[in-house]
């Protein structure tokens, strides 16, 4: 007889080898725990500002409020390397800080507190799935898992105190570092210690000069040396620029640098950076000043090489090496997955070359290539999140035309993580154009990134600009439609009053019995969230009977769902439970197994409710079995919460915490962000 034999070849995350197998259970893999180190690292030649060092080290174990890090506020104009010192300041006491280094920036085009804080948990190792979605929820948890800790946090480009005030650690043992180009007023009536940062002294100038260009031609031309950091205005941006042009061109001398800049305005700082950015362009290749000029169009803060690809019509890989060229000459900073960004004066000067030698025409059409890019980004991963049927003003099909999409839900939904900013940006930039239409379509697109993520100020924003824009682009649908998901957000931050008024106006200016049966829906889910469930009933039931009469039948199904919603929180629970029925009929008529889980499960609830445990159970176990054909981790997480409510009805604490364990890992695998509550019961128990 032939030996058997199992061979195991390849990689595989997970493998049993048995003969007889009772159960096996996989635990999801996890990323082994990390001390956060979210700080970039600050410039290679780094110079002065030992007095600042000291005096942020003598802090260290001061008394701080009860309950307050230490909080310093570093404070100076553009330029003057406020950045660079808080990053140092991080480095030099990384040790005494056990428990980790945070990082956020903000600024004009940074993150909001709520993105900034969703960063900031997940590096505390809270994952995506579970990552509360409102700020309260998410800043509440960023105090339970930051007290008693040792967390040194630098936060960049700030522009409020309340920006401050929110990413605060929950522990006086901890450092917090800002840096602003403004008096921060409000911060320092709290306690923090400012600081005020200078340019540098010609002395430690000339030091960061021979850092960056260390083949001794500063000490050659010592004099020459001195007067170009002086018309570098002694700031150490200019001078790692003046720097580093020097490094790549070995055979220049420092006085063919100083005679390119003494044209400069006399005694104006930035008319001397101006002129180091002047020289800097005119020594770059074509193609290089060609990107420079783009960049300064470009509308957003941090960029990737697709849209500039985009912009001006390359292929990435040559780009990649123009950027390169950019790097190289410190007018731009490379970050991580093909993603750089520049300073706000390289960009201004970017800007000012690119008004002075481009045509009006010729920085529109870049600008629309760009915004092009966006709007077909954010129409895919909308549809690849969402899907084709959800209700839509503008037509997907005019830029997707049908086409398979590669992208999953999730790969979507990461997308917009990365780009929700720039087509923020993007859509004030239309607007300031007179493009309105775009800016509404590019708000409706984002819309799927917004209600799963939900970044609550940014919605905002973008919500009153997409409002704004349909008004003035006479687009009645488009009106009524971004009014209601601008009132979703106000929903969420419990500005109640905001959102009714959004829909007010929001139904009275639907045109079609499809977008009226819309804005009903979400008046309804307000009246819902409210406790005013006979308004939830009235508009749930409005909504069902345009949606019979337009013969949508998932539609009337889910209406029909919504009205049993609103029966149960109306106490009429045996007609919720004969509405359920209803609703569970039609979803199995229109094959949306969706809402027949769904409806089975809110008959389980009701049932629970009532103490009816063996009816709760039967329904439980259709609504399981049909969660799991789907493969649809949100039911069987919503199916797992209720199995934990009744278990802990009936005394059983074990079972209750098994299922709602097994209800985050639910979460988990849908990828949703629902599990803002689940999480921080888990975290105490």
């Amino acid at each position: 007889m032939d030996e058997v034999r199992n061979v195991l070849g390849g990689v595989a995350g997970q493998v049993v080898q048995a003969r007889d197998i009772g159960s096996v259970t996989f635990l999801p893999v996890q990323l082994p725990a990390a001390v956060p180190a979210l700080v970039p690292a600050g410039p290679a030649a780094f110079v002065d500002r030992v007095e600042h060092l000291a005096a942020v080290r003598s802090l260290i174990g001061a008394e701080p409020r009860p309950g307050r890090p230490v909080v310093v506020a570093v404070r100076g104009m553009p330029g003057v390397g406020k950045t660079a010192l808080v990053r140092q300041v991080a480095s030099v006491l990384a040790a005494e800080f056990p428990d980790g280094a945070l990082h956020a920036s903000f600024g004009a085009e940074g993150q909001s507190p709520a993105e900034a804080l969703g960063r900031l948990l997940k590096a505390l190792g809270v994952p995506d799935p579970l990552m509360p979605t409102t700020f309260q929820e998410r800043r509440d948890l960023f105090q339970s898992l930051t007290a008693k800790t040792r967390l040194i946090t630098v936060l960049d480009d700030v522009t409020d105190a309340g920006q401050v005030e929110a990413l605060l650690p929950n522990s006086a043992a901890g450092l917090v570092l800002v840096a602003s180009n403004t008096t921060l007023e409000d911060l320092h009536a709290d306690g923090a210690v400012p600081v005020l940062l200078e340019p540098l002294e010609t002395p430690d100038a000339l030091d960061l000069l021979r850092g960056v260009c260390g083949d001794g031609r500063v000490d050659h031309e010592i004099d020459a040396a001195v007067e170009l950091v002086q018309l570098c205005g002694l700031l150490p941006l200019a001078v790692r620029v003046v720097g580093a042009r020097l490094a790549v061109h070995p055979k220049w001398t420092v006085k063919r640098l100083v005679d390119e800049l003494r044209g400069a305005e006399a005694g104006r700082v930035f008319g001397g950076v101006n002129a180091v950015f002047d020289a800097v362009y005119a020594d770059l290749s074509d193609d290089a000043r060609t990107v420079y000029k783009t960049l300064g169009l470009l509308v957003s803060h941090d960029f990737g090489l697709e849209v500039l690809a985009a912009m001006v019509e390359s292929p990435v890989a040559r780009l990649r090496d123009t950027l390169e060229q950019l790097h190289a000459a410190a007018l731009v900073e490379e970050r991580s997955d093909d993603r750089y960004a520049m300073h706000r004066l390289v960009r201004a000067h970017a800007l000012r070359v690119a008004d002075a030698e481009t045509s009006d025409v010729e920085r529109e059409t870049l600008l629309r290539r760009a915004v092009g890019w966006w709007q077909l980004g954010a129409t895919a991963a909308d549809v690849a999140a969402t899907g084709r049927e959800r209700l839509r003003v503008y037509d997907p099909e005019l830029f997707l035309d049908g086409a398979d999409l590669p992208m999953s839900p999730r790969s979507a939904l990461a997308w917009f993580e990365r780009e929700h900013g720039n087509i923020a940006a993007a859509m004030r930039a239309c607007a300031e154009k007179g493009w309105h239409a775009i800016v509404w379509q590019l708000f409706e697109a984002t819309f799927a990134y917004y209600d799963s993520r939900r970044p609550l100020a940014s919605w905002v924003d973008a919500g009153r600009l997409a409002v704004e824009s349909a008004i003035v682009d006479g687009h009645v649908a488009a009106e009524s439609r971004c009014r209601c998901l601008l009132a979703k957000a106000y929903q969420e931050l419990e500005r109640y009053d905001d959102a009714a008024a959004e829909l007010d106006q929001a139904r009275a200016l639907a045109d079609t019995d499809r977008l009226r049966a819309s804005t009903y829906d979400f008046t309804g889910n307000l009246a819902l969230r409210t406790g005013r469930f006979d308004d939830a009933l009235h508009w749930f039931s409005t909504a069902r009977d345009i949606n019979i009469a337009l013969g949508r039948k998932r539609g009337t199904a889910m209406q029909t769902l919504f009205v049993g919603r609103a029966l149960v929180g109306l106490g009429r629970t045996a007609e919720a439970l004969d509405t359920f029925a209803e609703a569970a009929r039609l979803a199995a008529a229109a094959n949306a197994k969706s809402v027949l889980a769904k409806s089975i499960l809110a008959t389980a609830a009701v049932h629970a409710a009532n103490q009816d445990h063996i009816a709760a159970d039967h329904a439980l176990a259709d609504a399981e079995l049909l969660a799991d054909q789907l493969d649809n981790s949100a039911l069987q997480a919503e199916i797992h919460l209720l199995r934990a409510t009744t278990a802990r009805a009936a005394g059983d604490h074990t079972t209750a915490e098994s299922h709602r364990r097994a209800a985050a890992t639910a979460y988990e695998r849908m990828g949703s962000p629902k599990a803002a509550r689940l999480l921080t019961d888990l975290a105490t128990t």
